[in-house]
């Protein structure tokens, strides 16, 4: 029988913390600009959905090709 894997909140929605926590961790990443709190809240619910850790976030890697 084969055995599924399921990410970490798959069957959990993540709680309003944990979104409120990682989407500051990507509004600091984009430089903080203002206005932009619900593409961070969307992105951070979707990242915590896919258990994507802060480390690895898309902004993350964007703003070190940029650096090079």
């Amino acid at each position: 029988m084969r055995k599924e894997t399921t990410p970490h909140y798959s069957s959990a929605r993540p709680t309003e913390e944990d979104i409120r926590d990682y989407a500051f961790h990507l509004y600091v990443q984009d430089g903080c600009v203002p206005g932009r709190d619900l593409d961070h809240w969307l992105e951070a619910e979707s990242c915590l959905r896919a258990d994507i850790p802060k480390e690895h976030t898309r902004l993350r890697l964007h703003r070190h090709i940029h650096h090079n």
